[in-house]
């Protein structure tokens, strides 16, 4: 099964402790932290962030 995860920078490692001992290979998007507490602009930006990265993720899966 393919995955692909939105992860903020703050929470990579913890994300890829967690797939190493499930042995699993996520694709892995990075966005930057936080995502809360953030005014509709800012949030607007790691929110194209993600979309981008997603998009970029299966493109290379050869999904899009």
């Amino acid at each position: 099964m393919r995955s692909i995860l939105v992860v903020t920078s703050s929470f990579l490692p913890l994300v890829a402790a967690q797939a190493k001992a499930r042995r699993a290979e996520p694709r892995l998007v990075v966005v930057d932290h936080p995502i809360g507490g953030l005014s509709p602009e800012e949030f607007a930006g790691r929110e194209e962030a993600a979309y981008a990265g997603v998009v970029a993720e299966l493109r290379g899966m050869g999904e899009l």
